[in-house]
């Protein structure tokens, strides 16, 4: 082995690790739109992973799953743009009665505008971008992909469940689907979950499911599958 190469190797995978989250300055966030925290990657091509939490929530919650995620990869949080009763931020109000298609279609422009931001602020050009969505944050970001604003290669929809505009729309690329729910889930029942899974396989859609006996939370089982999943996502094995 090339002694040179195996030691930039491990330089590089020990300055990775060493790398801070940076958190947005309000000068970024006039730019992006909304403040945020962001992982640099390897280079800019490397993966892009987007994090998006849910209801009183925050930009930081979500890096809870950061473990989960490739060394390597751009990783970046979005803070939502309301402030919510519970404290922390949502991305619509839940407190009005009615139908939320409106102020969904509304929040996906707004995330899809400071995605698009981010990526010219920083010179990404990330080969695979994949969404980790939580609760709230995943219906957005299914919103987000079926609207056709956004071309995920893959979205995690973690205890939350599938948006599906009510009128078929054309994807130039159909991603692949992550959904983790709880059996035990009280905030979103898991039959709200099941129901999505269907209708995306109905839709050629290829989904993984993972259901286990928790809350409203990823629990071990789905925290593990979601790990195999990224790395099988954004990893796929070498052709020979």
């Amino acid at each position: 082995m090339d002694c040179g190469i195996s030691f930039r190797f491990y330089v590089n995978r020990y300055m990775l690790r060493m790398i801070v989250r940076h958190e947005s300055t309000t000068s970024e966030e006039s730019v992006v739109g909304l403040k945020f925290l962001y992982r640099p990657g390897a280079d800019p091509t490397s993966p892009l992973v987007v994090l998006v939490h849910g209801r009183a929530g925050n930009r930081g919650v979500m890096w809870t799953f950061e473990r989960a995620i490739p060394e390597g990869c751009h990783v970046v949080s979005f803070e939502a743009f309301l402030s919510d009763p519970l404290g922390g931020w949502s991305w619509w109000d839940m407190t009005v009665a009615g139908s939320k298609q409106e102020a969904i279609v509304f929040a996906s422009n707004k995330l899809q505008s400071s995605l698009n931001s981010l990526l010219g602020l920083y010179g990404l050009e990330p080969t695979i971008l994949v969404g980790l969505g939580f609760s709230q944050g995943s219906v957005l970001l299914s919103a987000v992909t079926f609207l056709g604003l956004v071309e995920f290669d893959a979205i995690a929809v973690l205890a939350g469940f599938v948006y599906l505009p009510s009128e078929s729309t054309s994807l130039n690329k159909i991603p692949e689907v992550f959904v983790a729910h709880g059996s035990l889930d009280e905030t979103i029942p898991v039959s709200k979950a099941q129901s999505g899974v269907e209708a995306l396989r109905a839709l050629g859609v290829r989904v993984e499911y993972v259901e286990e006996a928790v809350g409203h939370k990823v629990g071990v089982q789905g925290t593990r599958a979601l790990k195999q999943w990224l790395q099988s996502t954004i990893l796929p094995p070498s052709r020979p």
